[in-house]
């Protein structure tokens, strides 16, 4: 198995385990105590993303440390991908009566290939020699 595939199964796992805090996040926001769906959404994403970065920092890409340039371009790719989905949702749940926790399910997995790329490339850049050798 190449390292990208098992970069990519990595990211994958990571992604589940942020996938799951990130409902339990909205469930409980919007579920439990009412906040709006959209702002629920929104601080479920935040809080997804802030532990994807600190897991995939030390789990899925080879970064040595974690440093505040790096999470400055994580949360700005994912600044990007949260206007996105926060748009998606509403017409998801508004205009087309998806439930509010099927249709994050439904970005979610549309996001990890996005995301993957998006990081790979932006956030958690390789050096030009392990680019040139395939790493």
């Amino acid at each position: 198995m190449g390292e990208r595939l098992r970069q990519l199964l990595r990211f994958c796992a990571v992604g589940l385990t942020c996938l799951g805090l990130s409902l339990a996040v909205l469930g409980g926001l919007h579920g439990l105590a009412g906040l709006n769906y959209l702002l629920a959404y929104v601080a479920s994403f935040i809080a997804g993303n802030v532990a994807g970065y600190l897991l995939n920092a030390r789990f899925t890409f080879p970064v040595e440390t974690v440093s505040h340039t790096g999470a400055a371009r994580y949360m700005l790719v994912n600044a990007i991908l949260l206007c996105a989905n926060t748009a998606a949702l509403k017409v998801l749940v508004s205009a087309m009566h998806v439930w509010y926790i099927a249709a994050a399910i439904l970005l979610a997995a549309i996001n990890a290939p996005v995301s993957f790329l998006a990081q790979r490339l932006v956030t958690y850049r390789t050096s030009t020699a392990n680019r040139l050798h395939g790493l």
